[in-house]
């Protein structure tokens, strides 16, 4: 069950957009698998430079390969 989203005046309204923006939607879920299925960079190091799926480390490969 969905909770309804409090106002952004009650404490709790923290709680719940960080639980929100923690968990990727089915959209964005499809859209990273797309990119996976491309070969295209999945986002960006510390440096600002591309990284792939294929450079992450074993515990953050969400395709555990």
């Amino acid at each position: 069950m969905t909770h309804p989203k409090p106002d952004e005046s009650d404490p709790k309204w923290t709680e719940w957009f960080i639980e929100k923006v923690g968990q990727p939607g089915p959209e964005e879920e499809a859209f990273f698998e797309r990119r996976r299925r491309l070969g295209t960079g999945v986002g960006l190091d510390e440096d600002g430079n591309l990284v792939y799926d294929k450079d992450l480390p074993q515990a953050k490969n969400a395709l555990g390969e």
